[in-house]
């Protein structure tokens, strides 16, 4: 299966790619940081560099998938900041 995964080499992303590819999945990693493409194809998967926002790279990426995996994810201190309202942030991403 094709199986794209967001959330670049997360805690969460990073296990489950190396599963998928080692269950023999083709998988495309979507990361926006250039820096992360060597250690995206040292798991076997397929590097697919850009942003969530951009909607060309995200429709070029998910054409022909099985499945996605989509890691929505917030600033740095999103999750332990009280000021910040998560379902506004995410709907402003």
């Amino acid at each position: 299966m094709k199986i794209v995964v967001t959330g670049s080499l997360g805690n969460i992303s990073q296990p489950l790619t190396k599963q998928l590819v080692d269950n023999g999945h083709s998988v495309v990693v979507v990361s926006r940081n250039p820096e992360r493409q060597a250690a995206i194809e040292a798991l076997g998967a397929i590097p697919a560099i850009g942003s969530m926002e951009d909607v060309e790279i995200l429709t070029k990426t998910f054409t022909g998938a099985d499945a996605v995996y989509v890691m929505q994810t917030l600033p740095e201190d999103g999750f332990f900041n009280p000021a910040i309202d998560i379902y506004e942030t995410v709907r402003a991403l």
